[in-house]
């Protein structure tokens, strides 16, 4: 079984999706095909979703047009009908007859989660109609989860089960990334950009052969290629410094993504989708020792909007054991993941990722027992494999917050 995950950024146009079929042709079955919401419908549903949410059905409705104009137009282009009208009009239903619950989380996963639905029905019929044989599968009756919604914990045991299951026979098959569903039969989802973790799931649960991520890039690189000019290609990657990359923020792959892949060792590609005969990176497991491991190239990781939060006690008493305990109990019940840490005999600071909906509830909450201050956008810079030349590329005429180092990695907090 090989496994093909293909981004929204690339599918966009119906040349893009011509393009796609020509790839699974050439890809031998058994297959999955692995798809995210076409370009920037994400972004458009969480804008219709911000309206309802509002009360403002109309504007809402007029974003849903917009939405319905996009899709229909790329079905013109390709001459298919791929029948997504039951899906526009399960979100006009939502906005035109529905009161918004209270619950953002619940109702986000409820109405953005249609995007993949819909671009996996336009690519299941672009392929049929390219005389390709496949399934169209609804990966929410696949992949089960806990009640979490937007960013859901995957019950192994069953998903497991339920994809051995379902993917059984010799052919082709589309389904969605980022999407799932509960127990209960809600919709859940596996957190932003989780399309790649989608892949990684079934991947492991079939014992894949090996998966390939087509990306807009040729490859993973040392640095953003939108961040720095002089890029150096990394053809080949460990698992180990793939996982330490993506856990730092690196845009690779969905940070869940490379563990199951690593766990069966399974082969793993992210390939260009603009030039399909090139090889791209592979992702495999090679020793820090290998000169294939890179560690004379450093590489640079930024990461935008972050927040840094400072927490003191009231009476400027230690910072124990007992008050880092309680923040980090408020981080797990806000969802807040803290990409830095760092405590002082008197303070205890997180660097985070600037979501207004998660940030706002703690500081209000962690104000009833500490002082708390904050500076917003800032960047968390991080160097693998740091020289003092890099280190000094990435820190001139900034102003630093906090800096960390350790034996193979440097990270700066800045403005």
């Amino acid at each position: 079984m090989i496994i093909l995950k293909f981004g929204g950024g690339i599918l966009k146009t119906a040349n893009a999706l011509r393009r796609l079929v020509k790839i699974v042709s050439q890809t031998e079955k058994p297959s999955v095909i692995v798809v995210s919401a076409f370009d920037k419908t994400t972004n458009n549903l969480e804008d219709i979703l911000k309206e309802y949410v509002k009360n403002n059905s109309e504007k809402s409705l007029k974003l849903l047009q917009e939405l319905i104009d996009f899709h229909q137009k790329i079905e013109i282009d390709l001459g298919i009908d791929a029948d997504l009208m039951p899906v526009f009009d399960e979100i006009r239903t939502i906005i035109s007859n529905e009161t918004f619950s209270g619950n953002y989380d619940f109702e986000y996963d409820r109405m953005v989660s249609l995007g993949e639905v819909l671009s996996s029905k336009i690519v299941t019929s672009c392929i049929n109609v390219s005389g390709i044989e496949n399934q169209w599968v609804d990966i929410r009756k696949i992949i089960i989860t806990d009640q979490i919604h937007r960013e859901a914990n995957v019950d192994w045991t069953s998903t497991e089960h339920l994809i051995i299951e379902k993917f059984n026979e010799n052919t082709r098959y589309v389904t969605q990334g980022f999407i799932s569903s509960s127990h209960s039969g809600k919709t859940t989802t596996l957190g932003r950009e989780g399309s790649d973790f989608t892949a990684a799931i079934l991947a492991y649960c079939l014992n894949a052969t090996k998966v390939e991520f087509w990306k807009e890039v040729r490859g993973i690189y040392n640095a953003d290629p939108t961040k720095m000019s002089d890029f150096v290609f990394l053809p080949k990657l460990s698992y180990h410094e793939a996982v330490e990359q993506v856990y730092y923020g690196a845009k690779i792959l969905h940070p869940k993504t490379i563990k199951p892949l690593q766990n069966k060792k399974i082969q793993v590609f992210v390939r260009p989708f603009f030039e399909p005969e090139f090889r791209g990176t592979e992702i495999i497991d090679i020793s820090e020792f290998s000169k294939e491991y890179y560690p004379d190239t450093p590489i640079y990781i930024f990461k935008e909007n972050q927040i840094l939060i400072s927490f003191s006690p009231r009476d400027l008493s230690f910072i124990a054991e007992k008050n880092i305990g309680k923040i980090f109990v408020l981080l797990a019940k806000y969802r807040i993941k803290a990409n830095l840490t760092e405590n002082t005999a008197i303070s205890f600071s997180i660097c985070t990722d600037d979501n207004k909906h998660k940030i706002e509830p703690l500081i209000e909450r962690l104000q009833k027992e500490f002082i708390v201050r904050y500076n917003r956008d800032l960047t968390l810079i991080t160097v693998r494999h740091y020289t003092i030349a890099a280190i000094e590329r990435v820190t001139a005429d900034k102003k630093i917050f906090i800096e960390q180092k350790s034996r193979q990695t440097v990270r700066f907090v800045v403005k």
